[in-house]
């Protein structure tokens, strides 16, 4: 296989847990996501409770979290050649080309609620996905390497068919992916979730105990060091999503080697962002109140207890456009803090923190 190709995702990584949480989220459209398995490192990949200064009432979710079969179902009903099929397809040179109409955000909603039923119900296409023209409108030419995409609406057969194979290839390429023995850990992984817990109530007053939560340790790779991520969503998130339903996810990232949080971030698919535009950037070089904003919470929400030697504005021309407001905290021993706030309503969207030595 040519590693140059080959993808460590977040669906993979999962797919050894028993659980595909982040799929939705690493790619915009279903062709696209059959080709995360085989040519992306995606690192970010994908809850409600409510954080400082937002008005989205707080989800519990206290229904009991079911086990997923999944894992299991595909393995027992992919014959050995359609498991051959997939391999074909991991030696393949390139990218996966698209032909024909592109898939509309209406029909990505349908199919993050048809995802949820996929994974969680059992609910399944009537056959797979068409690996040769002449068997539907939809279908992959595994040889010329291409999707074909329907002219018209897809059906919601389609689009089951798009999410049982892309869930295929990277339960396959999962199985193929050969990984070095784990190594010692200092910290277990509820210890690990524990400081996560923590940091999401300190900076956001929220309970994430009630979420569906992952733990994973994403292994070093190109230039990403190795990290602790924990993920922290409603059940059926995608559904929510689906549904047009606001909800806010976390997302934290640990040093596996000290304990230290270095990011949490909380997200919100359904909030519109604002542009900043030139007026409103002028005008906020001369506003301190976001610089004000960022010390206070390193100070009184994070608990630094360190000197804080300077604070400014950061990256603000591909901000702006972002509608983001971020603001680099400085400490006396060269550790370095960047917080992001929403525009224009000062909104904490997460806190990054770099070690002396780490910092740019």
């Amino acid at each position: 296989m040519n590693k140059k190709k080959w993808s460590v995702t977040m669906a993979v990584v999962l797919c050894s847990g028993g659980m595909f949480a982040f799929s939705a989220f690493l790619v915009p459209s279903l062709a696209n996501s059959a080709v995360v398995a085989k040519n992306s490192m995606a690192t970010q990949v994908h809850t409600k409770v409510s954080p400082a200064g937002s008005t989205v009432p707080v989800l519990k979710v206290g229904v009991p979290k079911p086990v997923s079969t999944l894992n299991d179902d595909l393995i027992k009903q992919m014959t050995k050649e359609q498991i051959q099929q997939v391999y074909d397809y991991l030696e393949l040179p390139g990218d996966p080309k698209t032909s024909g109409r592109q898939i509309t955000d209406a029909e990505v909603n349908r199919r993050r609620v048809l995802e949820d039923k996929y994974v969680y119900e059992g609910l399944r296409p009537r056959k797979p996905l068409p690996l040769q023209a002449g068997q539907g409108e939809l279908y992959f030419d595994i040889k010329a390497n291409t999707y074909h995409q329907p002219g018209r609406s897809w059906t919601d057969e389609e689009l089951l068919q798009m999410i049982d194979w892309t869930f295929r290839l990277n339960y396959i390429s999962s199985k193929r992916y050969v990984q070095a023995p784990a190594l010692p850990q200092k910290y277990s992984k509820s210890q690990i979730e524990v400081r996560a817990a923590e940091s999401v109530r300190k900076l956001f007053d929220a309970d994430i105990s009630k979420l569906e939560t992952n733990v994973m340790l994403l292994e070093p790779g190109y230039g990403i060091p190795s990290t602790w991520a924990v993920h922290s969503a409603p059940h059926k998130s995608l559904t929510m999503l689906g549904q047009g339903l606001e909800y806010w996810e976390y997302e934290v990232r640990i040093d596996p080697d000290t304990g230290v949080v270095l990011d949490t971030t909380v997200m919100n698919f359904a909030m519109k962002r604002t542009p900043i535009d030139a007026a409103a950037a002028t005008a906020m070089k001369k506003d301190d109140s976001w610089i004000k904003e960022a010390t206070r919470i390193v100070k009184d929400k994070q608990g630094e207890k360190r000197k804080i030697v300077k604070a400014y504005l950061t990256d603000t021309e591909v901000n702006n456009k972002r509608g983001m407001v971020a603001v680099d905290v400085l400490l006396e021993d060269g550790s370095k803090y960047n917080a992001e706030f929403r525009y224009p309503g000062k909104q904490l969207r997460c806190l990054i923190y770099e070690p002396a030595g780490k910092a740019k």
